[in-house]
C-alpha cells in the first residue's frame, strides 16, 4: 500500500532483495521511532532479509535478530556491510554458526536433512565472502551446491561451481567433479571439504590442469580442494575478482524449521 510517506516497494527499488515479504525501511522507522528511544534494543525474531535489523543500527538502536537459515544471515551481514562489500558495522556479533571444526563436524552430522543443509550453505557462502548463488534445489543437487561468477573481463564472466562433501570424499569424487564442470560449463571447481584430502584426490585434481586468468594475470588450479579447517582456522577464501553478488534469500513458505541460528 501507499500514503504519504511510505511507499510500498517497486520492482526497480534500490532496496528491493528478492524477499517476498519485505517491508519498506521507511515504514521500519516509523516504528522503531514510535516504540523506541537511541539505544533500546530492538528484537526481531524471524529477521528474513534484516530490514529490521539495518534501520535499527542506523537509528542507533542496540538490535537482536533471528532467523532459520545462514543464508539469510549471509544476505543481512551483506546488507549491513553496504554497497561496497566493506565490512558489518564493529560489534556486531554472529551466534549459532560454527566457529571451529568441532563446531562444523556437529552441524555437517545433524539428523535432520534441512539442518545439514546448513552447513553446505555456510561452507559455499563462508568461502565466497557471501557472494555464491546457492542451489536450493530439492533432492539431487548435480553435485553443485553453489555458484560464483567471475569477471574476466569488462562485461564478461566465467563460472565456478562448488560442491561441499561433510565426508566420504575420494579420488572418484574429484573425477566426477570434473564431469559436472563439462556439463555446467565451468572454468572452475571448489571441493569443500570436511575431512582432510587423501593424496590421490590431491592428484586427481592436478590432472584438471591450470586456468589462466586474463585479468589477474596468473594460473589457477580448474579444480581446487579447500578444508573446512583452512576456512575456520586460517581464513581461506576464495580470491578470484567475482563480477556481482549473487546471494539471495530464502523463499518464505518452504518447508525450514527453526534452526536457531542468531545474528
Amino acid at each position: 500500500w501507499v500514503d504519504d510517506e511510505v511507499n510500498s516497494i517497486s520492482r526497480n527499488s534500490a532496496e528491493r532483495m528478492g524477499y517476498q515479504t519485505q517491508k519498506p525501511e521507511a515504514l521500519l522507522e516509523r516504528i522503531i521511532k514510535a516504540s523506541s528511544n537511541p539505544g533500546d534494543v530492538v528484537l526481531d525474531a524471524y529477521c528474513g532479509c534484516g530490514t529490521t535489523v539495518a534501520v535499527a543500527e542506523r537509528l542507533n538502536r542496540q538490535w537482536i535478530g533471528i532467523d532459520i537459515t545462514y543464508h539469510s544471515i549471509s544476505l543481512i551481514l551483506k546488507r549491513l556491510a553496504g554497497p561496497n562489500n566493506d565490512q558489518p558495522p564493529a560489534g556486531v556479533i554472529v551466534d549459532g554458526i560454527p566457529q571451529d571444526v568441532e563446531a562444523a563436524r556437529a552441524l555437517a552430522n545433524r539428523e535432520d536433512d534441512r539442518v545439514r543443509k546448513e552447513f553446505e550453505k555456510w561452507a559455499v557462502l563462508t568461502y565466497t565472502n557471501n557472494r555464491a548463488a546457492i542451489n536450493e534445489k530439492k533432492g539431487a543437487d548435480k553435485g553443485v551446491d553453489g555458484v560464483v561468477y567471475f569477471a574476466i573481463g569488462p562485461g564478461k564472466t566465467e563460472r565456478m561451481i562448488i560442491q561441499v562433501k561433510s565426508g566420504g570424499a575420494n579420488r572418484g569424487t574429484i573425477a566426477t567433479l570434473k564431469g559436472d564442470m563439462q556439463r555446467e560449463k565451468a572454468e572452475l571447481a571448489a571441493l569443500i571439504t570436511l575431512d582432510e584430502p587423501t593424496r590421490p584426490m590431491i592428484e586427481e585434481a592436478k590432472t584438471a590442469g591450470l586456468y589462466a586468468h586474463p585479468i589477474m594475470e596468473r594460473n589457477y588450479d580448474r579444480i581446487r580442494i579447500v578444508t573446512v579447517r583452512e576456512m575456520i582456522e586460517h581464513g581461506a577464501r576464495l580470491d578470484l575478482p567475482l563480477s556481482y553478488d549473487a546471494v539471495k534469500p530464502g523463499k518464505k513458505g518452504s518447508d525450514d524449521s527453526q534452526l536457531s541460528l542468531k545474528l
